[in-house]
């Protein structure tokens, strides 16, 4: 007695098998390609994140420079290292018997105050109906009278009474007077250090580590400076420098569709404070 027994040939079975290998490597590269530009896409944003980054941060303190001031203290290109404005505040009564001492304008409490050891540059004005002889006195605060709070007889601003030295014999009653701006300033340098193999834009305070700010970069161009004086010829002078052409490249291991590296990059000019 013979039965009829019903099934898939071998041949069907090749064929689902065939067509179902087929389905799952679309499905497969579909994931894979969705994968790669997740990937570059990350990259790029990461790249446009870490240049914006760069050029804020360049940007707000460079073009408080002043290089005829002195405010650049080296140059390459690659690094710079700079003097940058801290604090702010105007003289209301001038004191010069014994060790100068000037009152000064309290502008606040905390990161705002003026403190023993703060570098500070002081306007003299010398003679009012001349420019040519106003010139900045560099100095440093070597006493902070945090015990009595003054008022300005001008406008009855609290103030507190600051001591300098190391000023010149330019710092004198007929130099500095009343209104004259007094600014703290700290040594920066910015340029390149390397962090877990990759290079990164940092930043340096005095004679500190460099701190990373933003990156990865590029490992070679990933960071240029190019100084250029008042005619937008370049220069090698810093006090004759008037723009900063600061260019940054990102990098990345991450390939795009094209199969080239992901990478982004941005150009600008910071014109100085003369």
């Amino acid at each position: 007695m013979s039965r009829d027994r019903k099934g898939f040939t071998i041949i069907e079975l090749l064929v689902v098998v065939v067509l179902g290998t087929m389905v799952v490597g679309a499905a497969m590269q579909v994931l894979v390609t969705n994968q790669r530009t997740y990937n570059a896409q990350s990259a790029v944003i990461s790249g446009q994140q870490s240049t914006r980054m760069a050029v804020e941060v360049l940007f707000a303190e460079l073009r408080e420079v002043s290089p005829p001031g002195g405010d650049i203290l080296a140059m390459s290109s690659d690094s710079i290292r700079v003097r940058l404005m801290r604090k702010f505040s105007v003289i209301c009564v001038t004191n010069f018997t014994g060790q100068p001492a000037l009152t000064v304008v309290r502008l606040g409490q905390g990161p705002n105050a003026f403190a023993v050891n703060d570098s500070v540059f002081i306007f003299a004005d010398n003679d009012e109906d001349i420019d040519s002889d106003d010139v900045w006195i560099i100095a440093q605060v070597t006493a902070v009278d945090q015990a009595v709070t003054v008022l300005c007889p001008q406008d009855l601003t609290p103030a507190h009474t600051l001591t300098f030295s190391g000023q010149s014999a330019l710092f004198a009653a007929d130099s500095v007077g009343l209104g004259a701006p007094v600014r703290s300033f700290e040594e920066y340098t910015f340029g390149l250090t390397t962090m877990a193999g990759d290079r990164y834009l940092a930043r340096r305070s005095g004679g500190g580590d460099m701190i990373p700010i933003a990156g990865p970069l590029r490992p070679t161009g990933g960071l240029e400076f190019v100084y250029r004086d008042a005619d937008g010829v370049v220069t090698a002078v810093p006090a004759d420098v008037r723009q900063i052409e600061v260019t940054i490249r990102t990098g990345s291991t991450v390939l795009n569709s094209l199969g080239r590296m992901v990478s982004d990059s941005v150009n600008v000019w910071i014109y100085t404070r003369n």
